[in-house]
């Protein structure tokens, strides 16, 4: 049967990303390719989603039209081997809901995606503050999109027929496997596995599952045939160019391939360049992998596209121009102080124009063009204050918004006024200790269970407005003999379970979706930036080495090496996939231990000489030894200086090392490999800093030694240089110039720091 769909072209908003209203569905701007979708089997369907991109829907398609060049091990058309169904999928069902219906949750997932969370329209339950508050607004959304994605994304009973969405996939799994890699969605697996998500006997019920299914019809073709039956020229591929590439990508993302999947979303926004989803996609890859140039390159791709539209001053005006504008202010801000005015510019207005939407993602691109110009008490003002924080506070998908406490509290440590170090403490307490301390990941977690015993008692957040209810209630009931308010009223959750807002599950009752997405355990781009936050305040001395928050950070790494060590598919640890994160688990854990593939030499050196420096400095260790008398002080700086050459070595391949210092005979060139690059990055430039620059220099102050202070002061002037408007960094200036003697160059670095407000509240010096 021959079913035309020539009349889905009256439906196109004038938006699309292609630029052509009349290939809008197909995503392809080749007449021939059109033509031959002019009649598709019975079973497929497309519909514009909110950017007018086309979505593909297929329903109980016969299986008989399908051609696949993929090579899966998972099931993808059972009609290949009927003799071993898969057992990772259950019967579906043959209703599914409305199209539009799905269409809608698809699209509010994406805005979600888009801002991280701002543009949502669920609000989520306010009765564990505003940033659980926001976390379980976008569970919400999430849960929504996960049934939906379920029901479709699912190996059908029946031999004959197909059904697949895999756009729906794409969005509630691409996201957390960009930023946390397959093994943390391993681990959200095993939490909805014992939730209210996992009693579907219809539905798919793992996300790793789905993603794989959806994934598996990236190379499907199909074949157009007349009303008799008879095949009409080649097969043509079953889904648009827009969702293959979305899907290519996603499968490398399932493969822990970043790289590669990077690759597929700068192709797929050089064809669509507005595709929000894949530009924001494309970001949070490039931030996985520390590559500011390729998150600049996809921004640059699509700026033209989006500049004509804004306002609508050579083109249709785009209804999501605001967060597009903020995104593109993200990818030229991750990449060097030179773009950072722009990147300013651009978030300011995105800002200006709405900061609801765009409030994460502008917070985000404004943290890092003001911090590569150290301007650390505007970052401030725009990350650590009340009124601040209310524009990001709304982004609580996948915890944006703690990261975004965590830059905050960066910045006030650097603008060195008096309290700075308390007010950070409690940043970091409010935000990343309580994240480690709901879901186990830490000491007292442990002995408690883990994290699935820790998470398995949560549920969905109270409502103040609720328990006010309740309150209310049994004030009056009281009066009248009729008992006590519960102050806890039921809602529908997507799952058609009912969702309670009590503070404990009772004995058989299983945790519904959304408390399941809303407690989250923390990822590895989470504990990344904890570990930076808390390095800070170590070496600024706001905490002890010995601080119990070290030791629960170690518990937190080892906790997450542990939960992905059990997936045999990929032969990586749950770390292993982004530089920065090897950097940060480096300084508790042994880095052996971290990878399992060889990886960058400079990396592998940084790794090392910041797991010596911990050993050092003895993160972690509650009960400090003390130093031996057999290791004196010349056997200490020793060791320091061996910390020094792994670092500076790893900073700069090109730089030349002297054995036995200054007056040294010996010169050891640096190695020449094509593998090294002349300047580290195993992140962008300001989450680097955090590991890099402040560890050398505390160590070069720990060696002491004329050398080492030179390259302090070195890391010091080149601070001063590019970001001569923070503190914190005349400072460790004045101080490093007055070990070196030097007391003028140290009296002017002081009144340097005196003059940008560096004392402040405080006793200057």
């Amino acid at each position: 049967m021959i079913r035309p769909l020539s009349h889905t072209r009256k439906t196109v908003r004038h938006w699309s990303s292609t630029g052509n209203l009349d290939n809008v569905n197909y995503g392809n701007s080749a007449n021939h390719h059109e033509s031959q979708l002019e009649n598709l089997p019975e079973g497929i369907t497309r519909r514009p989603d909110f950017f007018g991109e086309g979505l593909t829907f297929i329903k109980n398609l016969d299986a008989s039209y399908i051609q696949s060049n993929v090579q899966s091990t998972d099931v993808l058309i059972q009609k290949i081997d009927s003799s071993n169904p898969s057992n990772s999928h259950k019967p579906q069902s043959s209703s599914h809901p409305n199209i539009s219906d799905v269409t809608s949750s698809f699209d509010n997932m994406c805005l979600c995606i888009i801002s991280k969370g701002s543009a949502n329209i669920h609000n989520g339950n306010d009765g564990e503050g505003p940033q659980l508050r926001a976390m379980h607004a976008s569970a919400m959304a999430w849960a929504d999109l996960l049934t939906h994605s379920s029901q479709w994304n699912c190996a059908t009973k029946s031999q004959n027929v197909v059904n697949v969405a895999p756009m729906l996939a794409v969005a509630a799994v691409a996201p957390v496997v960009a930023q946390g890699g397959v093994h943390y969605l391993q681990r959200i697996d095993g939490l909805l596995a014992a939730s209210s998500f996992a009693e579907s006997k219809r539905y798919a019920t793992s996300l790793l599952d789905m993603a794989h299914y959806a994934a598996d019809f990236r190379d499907v073709f199909v074949y157009s045939r007349n009303n008799h039956g008879a095949t009409l020229g080649s097969p043509v591929p079953i889904l648009s160019p827009r969702e293959r590439w979305h899907l290519h990508a996603l499968h490398q993302l399932l493969h822990n391939n970043h790289r590669d999947a990077m690759g597929a979303y700068l192709r797929l926004l050089e064809l669509f360049p507005g595709d929000l989803l894949a530009l924001s996609l494309a970001l949070d890859v490039a931030y996985t992998l520390g590559d500011a140039d390729m998150a600049l390159r996809a921004a640059t791709h699509v700026s033209s596209y989006w500049t004509e539209r804004d306002r609508g001053r050579l083109n249709h005006y785009h209804p999501a121009q605001t967060m597009a504008t903020s995104l593109l202010a993200v990818g030229l801000a991750s990449s060097s102080s030179s773009r950072a005015s722009t990147a300013e510019r651009l978030a300011e207005t995105a800002l200006a124009r709405d900061s609801v939407g765009a409030g994460g993602t502008a917070v985000w691109a404004l943290s890092h063009s003001l911090a590569a110009e150290g301007r650390s008490q505007e970052m401030m003002s725009r990350l650590s204050t009340s009124d601040a924080a209310q524009i990001y506070e709304a982004a609580g998908y996948l915890a944006f918004n703690t990261r975004m406490t965590g830059y905050g509290a960066i910045a006030i440590l650097d603008t060195q006024r008096s309290g700075a170090d308390r007010s950070a403490i409690r940043m970091y307490d409010g935000s990343f200790g309580h994240i480690l301390q709901y879901s186990g990941n830490n000491v007292e977690g442990m002995e408690r269970g883990g994290e699935k015993v820790c998470l398995g008692e949560l549920k969905v957040p109270r409502s103040v407005k609720d328990d006010m209810k309740g309150a209310v209630g049994s004030m009056f009931s009281s009066w009248f003999g009729k008992g006590g308010g519960t102050g806890a009223e039921s809602s529908s959750n997507d799952d058609g379970t009912n969702v309670k807002s009590n503070d404990s599950l009772t004995r058989g009752e299983k945790r519904s979706t959304e408390a399941v997405l809303t407690w989250l355990p923390p990822s590895p781009i989470l504990l990344t930036q904890a570990t930076a936050l808390l390095l800070r305040l170590t070496l600024c001395d706001a905490i002890s080495s010995s601080d119990h928050r070290w030791a629960d950070m170690r518990t937190a790494w080892e906790m997450t090496l542990e939960n992905g060590s059990n997936l045999l598919s990929i032969e990586q640890t749950s770390v292993e996939f982004m530089p920065l994160a090897l950097l940060a688990a480096s300084l508790l854990i042994e880095p052996s231990k971290l990878h399992v593939k060889p990886i960058a030499p400079q990396l592998e050196m940084a790794m090392v000489g910041l797991h010596q420096f911990g050993n050092l400095m003895k993160l972690g260790q509650l009960k400090v030894q003390t130093t031996s008398s057999s290791c004196n002080d010349t056997a200490q700086s020793e060791m320091w200086r061996a910390v020094l050459t792994s670092l500076s070595q790893a900073r700069d391949s090109s730089r030349w090392q002297m054995p036995s210092g200054i007056s040294s005979t010996t010169y050891l060139s640096p190695p020449s490999s094509d593998n090294l690059a002349l300047t580290f990055r195993a992140g962008w430039d300001f989450d680097t800093r955090q590991f890099i620059e402040y560890s050398l220099y505390h160590v070069a102050i720990e060696a002491g030694d004329y050398e080492s202070l030179c390259l302090a002061k070195s890391l010091c002037s080149e601070g001063t240089s590019l970001r001569s408007n923070c503190p914190e960094i005349w400072w460790r200036y004045a101080k490093i110039m007055e070990k070196l003697g030097d007391e003028v160059a140290a009296e002017n670095a002081r009144a340097a720091w005196l003059s940008l407000g560096g004392s402040e509240g405080r006793a200057a010096l």
